[in-house]
């Protein structure tokens, strides 16, 4: 007898039992090799940011003045083409 018919011939309770417990000894398994791959590429990483030459990146307040440039320029496009829109409205209804 296979182990399968083995299984097959046992109580509901049983099968579901084994179920679960195949189940989560996969889990287990999985869980394993995911964590001791990710704490080895985790400590390759932080070789290569050693490594790397940390002037080269811009500060925290240099990025957000650079972005809040940006998006003064689109701001300021838009209420332009809003007026726009308003003063061709006001001149077609005249």
């Amino acid at each position: 007898m296979s182990l399968i018919e083995k299984i097959q011939n046992q109580s509901r309770k049983k099968r579901l039992i084994i179920l679960w417990v195949s189940t989560a000894a996969v889990m287990v398994i999985v869980l394993l090799i995911w964590f001791f791959s990710f704490s080895r590429n985790l400590g390759k990483l932080k070789e290569n940011n050693k490594e790397a030459d940390k002037s080269n990146l811009p500060s925290l307040f240099e990025s957000i003045k650079k972005d809040f440039s940006v998006f003064k320029g689109i701001f300021n496009a838009s209420v332009k083409e809003i007026k726009d829109i308003e003063i061709q409205t006001n001149e077609g209804q005249k």
